[in-house]
């Protein structure tokens, strides 16, 4: 089996992990004798590791794709006959890699191999880097198709966004369903509205699971503090928890659905309520958990009066043409949106057709397997064009 030529030295591609030292058994793969396209993905963290899974070789996915490779920010394995995935992931437990994975050079390997191979490729950026989401219109220029949960490269200036979602004549395609909505076909629905010559008037709800999760804790009578831990602890928070409680997550994902239909803004045309407690905004991670408790008396409060009211707190993203609005909003608790638990998402889609009676996406809006088969989704979605 004959693996891809490196152009640099192993340890320069792929920090200071030797590519051979690697056995037979990494390359054990069996894949299906013609997949329809090659597969690498990039960043192996939660989402990425959920993402390799569901891709293993011999599984349901593997007539239509094949893992030529991973990495994360140290370590990189590209094999152009398949990868087990197993393998190198296990290896890699209980590290945490530091040295950096030099990106262009995995970037031009990939397009070399998609040059000589004559084959699909798609490039799976699970990184949240933002030296990875300046590569992909290198990338997509030269044939290959890039799919993303991050959100990164959707929300650099409108003309970045313009260029990566523009046609080209290669059809090369770019993809981002679960960079607004983990598994839920939000974006995907909202483009079909577009394309079919529909006019998107509104879009508003609660676009964050994390959100939805934290807030339901409180009304159980969970301080905030802990509810802020569990919800980390769980999986459902960003890597720090500021960047959900900031309102950031949620303002990156309101201006992805805004761009995708087909309104022209950007990040810093509009605010969002930060829920971060100003003295912890800018401490250390372990110093922002420890001060925490002494914010619960407070939000006890804040969940206390809303309910004398019988409403609860859900955060909330509001679109329009015109302006984006994002923060905290105390809704009847009886409403489609108060009912919410757990990381449920509820996204209300209205338009010129969908006016009386505007679309509803509900559903879990944050947790690796759902964000992995938001990307799946989107890899189905080429596959099917190809």
């Amino acid at each position: 089996m004959k693996a891809l030529k490196l152009t640099h030295e192993a340890a320069e591609v792929a920090g200071a992990f030797k590519l051979e030292h690697l056995t037979s058994s990494f390359f054990d793969a069996e894949p299906a004798e013609n997949p329809l396209l090659d597969v690498f993905v990039a960043g192996i963290g939660t989402v990425g590791s959920e993402l390799l899974r569901q891709l293993e070789p011999g599984g349901p996915l593997s007539e239509d794709f094949r893992l030529i490779g991973f990495c994360n920010s140290k370590l990189a394995l590209i094999h152009e006959k398949g990868v087990q995935q197993a393998s190198f992931v296990n290896r890699l437990s209980g590290q945490r890699p530091v040295t950096p994975t030099r990106w262009a050079s995995i970037v031009a390997q990939l397009i070399r191999h998609y040059e000589e191979s004559g084959r699909g490729l798609i490039f799976v950026d699970a990184t949240g880097s933002r030296e990875v989401a300046l590569l992909y219109l290198r990338l997509l220029d030269a044939g290959v198709h890039v799919v993303t949960p991050s959100k990164i490269a959707n929300t650099m200036p409108q003309h970045f966004f313009d260029q990566l979602v523009a046609p080209r004549e290669n059809g090369a395609l770019f993809r981002y369903e679960a960079a607004a909505g983990a598994g839920l076909p939000i974006v995907n629905t909202i483009s079909t509205m577009v394309q079919n010559g529909d006019a998107v008037l509104r879009i508003s709800g609660v676009l964050s699971g994390t959100m939805t999760y934290l807030f339901g804790e409180l009304e159980k009578g969970v301080p905030f503090s802990e509810a802020v831990r569990k919800a980390y602890d769980e999986g459902y928070t960003e890597p720090d928890p500021r960047d959900d409680l900031s309102g950031e997550d949620v303002a990156r994902k309101c201006l992805i659905l805004a761009r995708t239909a087909g309104f022209r803004m950007e990040r810093d045309a509009f605010t969002a309520e930060d829920q971060t407690p100003e003295g912890l905004r800018h401490a250390p991670l372990d110093e922002f958990f420890a001060g925490l408790s002494d914010y619960d008396d407070l939000w006890k409060q804040r969940v206390a009066e809303a309910r004398a009211e019988g409403k609860v707190l859900r955060y909330i993203g509001e679109i329009s043409p015109k302006k984006i609005e994002v923060g905290v909003r105390a809704v009847p608790a009886n409403s489609p949106i108060g009912t919410l638990r757990g990381a449920d998402n509820l996204i209300s889609i209205e338009s010129r057709y969908y006016s009386r009676s505007p679309v509803t996406i509900q559903g879990p809006g944050a947790g690796s397997e759902v964000t992995a088969q938001g990307v799946l989704a989107d890899m189905r979605r080429i596959a099917d064009q190809v």
